[in-house]
């Protein structure tokens, strides 16, 4: 092995956060910092970010993989979707300082973590691109016109009142999501309940497509096809003017593993979307 591995901590506000450095013996170009959705480690499910890190750090990229506040070995309670940017701000501080000559940062975020790395990207000039797997999106409303537009002949259907009753059912708590069988995760204290609900807010799906609206960088969606999380964002983004507008963006491309999971668990997959991200990062 060429590159070295090599165990960081640094501060984000009051807490201390812990991470990896891959760090090759010679690199050029860009790093790329590893954000995971949490609950997920640094090593990621499956260690996916351990294995993908390696991977592209004998290929001459530096990685950094670090645990969000609140999990793995870092300080703190967990941190709501609006509280992460403290935290990757001071990851990509703390990379730029462990590789000298290290200027521009890549994110790669799976599920939440591609949420997170939507919302910081337009906040730092240091982010010149955003690799998007399998990402996370709520937006109860239109995942209601999704789920009705397949089941009910609009044509036979009053629009308006159509798209009231749509409104009505999204709002309330009835198992409107039963068919996307979304992991669930224990709550166990306030501070990750609030985690969680921040991820759901009604608000989400504008701001995310706000946020990567307002970012100048390259985009890579990885999607897999056996991934409910990910065919949830695909159908919800396909009625979002905001987000078909987003899709169609030159500098934004798209991936898919028909038969991939959400966290790539088999060699191949893996193998693909490593292969991929490299082949996008010499484009820019």
């Amino acid at each position: 092995m060429n590159s070295k591995e090599i165990p960081i901590s640094f501060l984000s506000g009051e807490y201390t956060l812990y991470g990896i450095v891959h760090q090759p013996a010679q690199f050029r170009g860009k790093g790329v910092v590893l954000v995971p959705g949490r609950p997920a480690l640094r090593a990621g499910r499956h260690r996916l970010f351990v294995l993908l890190a390696r991977a592209w750090a004998e290929a001459g990229i530096p990685v950094l993989r670090f645990d969000f506040r609140g999990t793995g070995d870092s300080e703190g309670e967990i941190a709501t979707l609006e509280e992460t940017a403290a935290d990757i701000r001071s990851a990509v501080d703390a990379f730029l300082s462990h590789v000298p000559g290290l200027q521009q940062v890549v994110l790669w975020g799976l599920c939440g973590g591609a949420a997170d790395s939507i919302l910081y990207a337009p906040k730092d000039p240091r982010v010149t691109g955003i690799v998007l797997a399998n990402p996370w999106l709520s937006d109860p409303y239109l995942r209601t016109l999704v789920r009705w537009r397949h089941n009910i002949l609009l044509q036979s259907a009053n629009l308006k009142n159509w798209v009231r009753s749509a409104r009505r059912l999204a709002a309330k708590p009835a198992p409107v999501f039963e068919q996307l069988q979304v992991e669930q995760v224990k709550v166990a204290t306030p501070a990750v309940q609030r985690a969680y609900a921040s991820y759901r807010a009604p608000d989400v799906s504008q701001r995310l497509a706000a946020s990567l609206a307002q970012f100048k960088g390259h985009v890579l969606f990885i999607f897999s096809g056996e991934d409910q999380i990910s065919r949830a964002f695909r159908r919800v983004a396909s009625i979002s003017p905001r987000w078909r507008r987003a899709f169609s963006s030159a500098r934004v491309e798209t991936r898919d593993l028909p038969e991939a999971n959400h966290s790539l668990r088999r060699p191949e997959w893996r193998a693909q979307a490593a292969d991929w991200t490299l082949e996008w990062l010499r484009t820019f």
